[in-house]
């Protein structure tokens, strides 16, 4: 390389420097240009300049190219079962890249000290991945352009296949081009590392054209999985450190219960243990979990803590909503597709459908508990191994609540249990906890809820209810769409662990709130999901008050509320879809014929069209003509259900019998036909829909969260039941992406929230009665068939 060739270059805004040759090795490494917030506090100077890799305090590296051909790809994203990081994320670089799938050796994922980009893991294949898909093609270009260079030939004329660049009558590999130097590509980036959504890359390097995929569109197996089933992975639970003591934590008796006496522990029966308290933190410590277990049971059993009432009671819980919930602190945020004059089109209307639906509180419910070990160490830096799903995000948590800068704090993420939702937005629970046990007795600590710890205290999605009307012409034309959305606030993110001890945390969800992020305000969001584009007068509007109890608890803890999967669109689907079954039935219509006529959307309609042939959908109105709302004969019905979300379109049709007498429902099959757009992995999108569509029905059916006035009831997977295996449908996902759209698929996010609506569409058929609270159980559904 020439003299001329080592001078810094401009790459479509990215900045290439070669620091000095190296022997015997080589690498290219993607790094930040203008480090932001947290990062350009961590840059270390003295770091040594050819250093391949990462820095512990420079979370900078994101794509490494190394002399032997092989790739390292870094994202701040964590996965929790959804396998995108491990599927999607190698294929989208690869092509972007051109090198092939097999150069991509690792995926570094979601450790504070070894990946760059912040934010959590939510719109991985709608927003998250295009950092990395511009961070590869800015390594693409540099690459191209230092063979331009090195080669004299114009760059233009210069080919790339396979991580091989060829012209001018030669060729070398990306291994090649890099091997001998330690070049560093410096990219432009915006954001905050430690923030709710991280650092974003900037520029518009060159992107590769849709219609050059070859690796994108490939079944591609998921690499985790044969670790996982052989037991080679290192899950949280499995992580071990010297001096390690377990630790369980005694949770306030109610939401609003403040601690008055910790009672006393017996140190001849349990000789290791010891006992901690931080403000209303109660916790043991012991060198055997078994140990820990007991003793925290002696001295939960001697323990006092203050009385409090402040909850309305599930069974009160919508009538609290409706009767003495202010909703008037927060301004209404209307839908972005809102038009026309509804209220003047409801005047005179032949037929016009008002209904009101109810949702209860959803928990998070993950199969294992969570658990934390945290290590503070005596100079005060600390290390967290957990699950989290935003672990910078977590980090800036656990610095502010003890006042130290985050580059203290180190978070390690490893696979833990299955995720539910989204309990784990920044911390998963246990995190703030074990940390201040670990501060305490100044050993590493490993706590671990219990069951009903994690049943008891940790977020649930919030509950909600809506006032639906909806005007019909004798044609079946909708001529007007009229919805109030009503349900609390979903991003409480303070870790529970620092609300106990008293200590700082951002704000809770108030008005006026002076957190960084709108979402973690009082507002409730507009999903703006609204699919019938032919209905000329809409109204949408969402309503927000405080989290029930959070006033009223001196903890200021009460239901602490957070965003699940499909936040906010599971509340506002479930009513709007369920009365646009009804409105069908008013005007004795078909309920999928009725929904083709009242959208112009190409796409939706060629996915209703496809959902009919794949699910066998007879045309007729609903309720079926022998519809039966008693008896002990099982009746058949079936309903449909659409919805839009993440760029993507889902439809599904739903078959149930339903046995009036008892109220039982059988969810007996379903079709699930999705149109996501650009599908980077069929086999892994088909996985994570079944999943999506298991838990709607788990939603519908089983799922409600029960509270009396004090303090959530539910302890075990009797009282919060969940969907078993033999409870699940014949499921029949089709994907049938668009070939015009160019956008990405996005995984399963859609699929919970479309079934329920079809569910109930489906009683309704079979017994011609109105379906409009979940969950379904069967004394809820008799109660609905007697009514």
């Amino acid at each position: 390389m020439s003299e001329t060739h080592n001078q810094p270059r401009i790459i479509h805004g990215a900045l290439l420097t070669r620091r000095r040759f190296l022997t015997g090795s080589g690498a290219m490494v993607v790094s930040v240009a203008v480090l932001p917030g947290l990062a350009s506090a961590a840059t270390n100077p003295k770091s040594p300049p050819d250093k391949v890799g990462l820095d512990a305090s420079r979370p900078a590296s994101w794509i490494e190219i190394h002399a032997d051909n092989s790739v390292v790809i870094r994202t701040g994203k964590c996965d929790f079962g959804q396998g995108s990081i491990y599927t999607a994320y190698p294929q989208i670089i690869a092509e972007e890249l051109e090198v092939s799938l097999s150069a991509i050796k690792h995926v570094v994922s979601g450790d504070t000290d070894r990946t760059p980009d912040g934010g959590g893991t939510f719109g991985l294949l709608r927003t998250n991945v295009l950092n990395l898909r511009k961070v590869a093609a800015y390594t693409r270009e540099a690459l191209l352009d230092i063979a331009a260079a090195q080669w004299s030939v114009p760059r233009t004329s210069l080919a790339v296949k396979d991580g091989v660049i060829s012209g001018g009558g030669k060729q070398l590999t990306y291994g090649d081009m890099v091997a001998g130097q330690a070049l560093q590509l410096t990219i432009p980036v915006s954001g905050e590392l430690v923030s709710f959504r991280g650092l974003v890359v900037e520029g518009e390097p060159p992107l590769k054209d849709a219609s050059q995929y070859k690796i994108i569109g490939q079944s591609v197996p998921n690499p985790i999985i044969a670790e996982k089933v052989s037991a080679r992975t290192t899950w949280v639970a499995d992580v071990k450190l010297p001096g390690m003591l377990h630790g369980r934590v005694i949770h306030p008796r109610t939401l609003g219960s403040k601690l008055l006496a910790a009672g006393k522990l017996d140190r001849k029966t349990y000789p290791t243990a010891r006992t901690v308290v931080v403000g209303n933190l109660l916790g043991v410590v012991a060198q055997s979990e078994w140990e820990t277990i007991q003793a925290a049971r002696q001295v939960a059993s001697g323990t006092r803590w203050s009385d409090w009432e402040g909850l309305p009671g599930s069974d009160g819980l919508h009538q609290y909503l409706r009767e003495q919930a202010r909703w008037d602190p927060v301004p209404v945020t209307e839908s972005t597709h809102n038009r026309g004059n509804p209220r003047a089109a409801f005047d005179g209307a032949p037929h016009v459908l008002s209904c009101s639906s109810e949702l209860p509180y959803h928990k998070h419910a993950p199969i294992g508990p969570s658990m934390a070990l945290a290590d503070v160490a005596a100079d005060g830096r600390i290390t967290v191994h957990t699950h989290t799903q935003n672990p910078q995000f977590l980090r800036s948590h656990l610095a502010l609540m003890l006042g130290i800068s985050p580059t203290k704090v180190i978070i390690r993420t490893y696979p833990g249990p299955g995720h539910y939702g989204r309990s784990n937005g920044g911390n998963a629970g246990a995190e703030a906890e074990a940390v201040l046990l670990s501060r305490e007795v100044g050993q590493p600590v490993r706590l671990h809820w219990m069951r009903a710890d994690d049943l008891q205290w940790s977020t649930q999605s919030a509950p909600a209810y809506a006032d639906v009307r909806i005007a019909v012409d004798k044609n079946g034309k909708i001529s007007a769409y009229e919805a109030d959305h009503y349900g609390p606030p979903m991003q409480d993110d303070r870790p529970i662990g620092a609300l106990l001890a008293g200590l700082p945390t951002i704000d809770a969800p108030v008005p006026n709130h002076k957190n960084p992020e709108p979402v973690q305000g009082m507002a409730n969001f507009m999903a703006d999901g609204w699919v019938y584009s032919a209905v000329e007068n809409v109204a949408e509007r969402a309503h927000s008050t405080w989290q029930i109890g959070q006033q009223q608890s001196p903890l200021d803890v009460g239901l602490r509320d957070h965003s699940m999967r499909t936040p906010t669109q599971f509340q506002q689907n479930f009513p709007r879809e369920v009365a646009i079954s009804e409105a069908a039935s008013l005007v004795g219509m078909d309920a999928l014929a009725f929904r083709i006529l009242n959208t112009q959307d190409r796409r939706l309609k060629n996915l209703l069209t496809r959902l009919r042939s794949e699910s066998g959908w007879q045309e007729r109105p609903s309720p079926r003509p022998d519809a039966k709302a008693s008896g002990s004969t099982p009746q058949p019905g079936r309903g449909v259900s659409v919805m839009f979300r993440g760029n993507g379109y889902w439809v599904s049709a739903c078959e149930v019998s339903v046995v009036p007498d008892t109220g039982l429902v059988s969810v007996d099959r379903v079709t699930v036909v999705v149109d996501t757009g650009v599908v980077v992995n069929p086999m892994q999108l088909k996985r994570q829909v079944q999943a999506g569509a298991l838990m709607g029905v788990s939603q519908a059916m089983y799922e409600e969260v029960s509270f009396d006035k004090s303090a959530v009831t539910d302890s075990d997977w009797i009282s919060y039941p969940i969907l078993k295996m033999g409870d699940m449908p014949q499921l029949n996902v089709v994907l049938a992406p668009d070939p015009e759209t160019t956008i990405y698929g996005q995984g399963s996010e859609g699929a919970n929230a479309l079934l329920p609506s079809a569910i109930a569409a489906a009683v309704f058929d079979a017994t011609g009665k109105s379906i409009r609270r979940l969950p379904m159980q069967p004394d809820n559904v008799k109660t609905m068939l007697q009514s």
